[in-house]
């Protein structure tokens, strides 16, 4: 079917004014129309894709955001964390210096006035707590068993806490002495902790 364009512009000049108004606006309604249909609404689809990644992108950079505030706290935590390690290891003393460890009680001890009645390790009963790449971990149990007030006492632990010594007390026993009562026997064990170095 062939179409004629005079035909049609003849046509519509034959039309009254009413008439060619109408169809002037049903024709700018269709051409809105198409339109819509043909531009507008791939690009609807695109503006609901971009709107979707921007939320995604919007989210993702305050995951970020946050999780860069973790990591400033967690490094600060890993850094208490190596120190007080660090602090630790220091207090770890090698197996081999026992006897100069059982010195420096003992010269704690009269530091304080703590009458040393006692003073062994049980190597019989040494633990082995851990091997790690430095060496092999052990608790050595050593008895110490005194004569003095609560005190001299005190001050003596509280020294010896202090040292360069890392120690756990177990079986603390304190009796009252019969004959002078601002004296008392103490019996304890400390369980050094000590370290065998590699090599």
């Amino acid at each position: 079917m062939k179409f004629d364009l005079n035909k049609i512009i003849e046509y519509f000049n034959n039309l009254n004014d009413q008439a060619r108004y109408a169809v002037l606006v049903v024709v700018v309604f269709a051409v809105i129309l198409l339109d819509v249909l043909i531009l507008v609404s791939p690009q609807l689809g695109s503006i609901a894709d971009i709107n979707a990644q921007i939320k995604k992108l919007s989210d993702d950079t305050q995951e970020v955001l946050a999780d860069r505030g973790r990591i400033h706290v967690l490094r600060k935590r890993l850094e208490a964390t190596r120190a007080q390690l660090k602090s630790l290891s220091d207090r770890v003393r090698p197996l081999q210096e026992v006897p100069a460890i059982l010195g420096t009680i003992s010269s704690i001890a009269n530091e304080y006035g703590v009458k040393i009645d006692q003073l062994v390790p049980e190597k019989g009963q040494q633990e082995s707590l851990t091997v790690a790449p430095d060496g092999k971990y052990y608790a050595l149990p050593v008895v110490i068993k005194a004569h003095c007030g609560y005190h001299p006492f005190g001050h003596f632990l509280n020294k010896l806490e202090n040292e360069d010594l890392y120690f756990i007390v177990k079986d603390f026993i304190v009796q009252n002495d019969g004959n002078n009562t601002g004296t008392h026997s103490f019996s304890l064990t400390i369980k050094l902790i000590l370290v065998n170095h590699n090599g």
